[in-house]
């Protein structure tokens, strides 16, 4: 089964909003910001693949993939008006942030592992149910 989210394009505009992202959100998953103090932030995990959404001031999306079972992982947002917002996508070891416009109401968590080690490696895309954030 391939991604349901397709290919992300990597642009270095993309570049710039997650380094503006990640001063507002936890470079790292176990560090709390000044948002998560304020009740702003909620902590998602799906295995390896750890999310956080900060609707303090619109809707920060936060992914890192750490070690573990997925070597890939993606998170597709919903706001409170039922939109699809563009999905993230980032490898393991590293993290991606956006902010997007409005208040994020829904998440749904995917991570996509190898099935055996031998080329061609066939590959396999789970996903959590919907998460909601409010």
């Amino acid at each position: 089964m391939n991604n349901p989210f397709g290919k992300l394009a990597r642009t270095a505009g993309a570049l710039g909003l997650a380094v503006a992202a990640l001063t507002t959100v936890s470079a790292h998953p176990a560090s709390a910001s000044a948002a998560a103090t304020a009740g702003c932030t909620k902590n998602f995990g799906f295995g390896n693949v750890q999310v956080q959404v900060d609707n303090c001031s619109d809707g920060w999306v936060w992914i890192y993939v750490g070690d573990g079972t997925y070597y890939k992982g993606s998170v597709q947002a919903t706001d409170d008006f039922g939109h699809v917002k563009t999905p993230l996508e980032v490898d393991q070891g590293k993290s991606v942030a956006t902010k997007y416009i409005g208040n994020i109401h829904s998440i749904k968590i995917c991570g996509t592992k190898y099935l055996g080690w031998a080329p061609p490696r066939p590959w396999w895309t789970y996903c959590s149910n919907e998460l909601y954030v409010h």
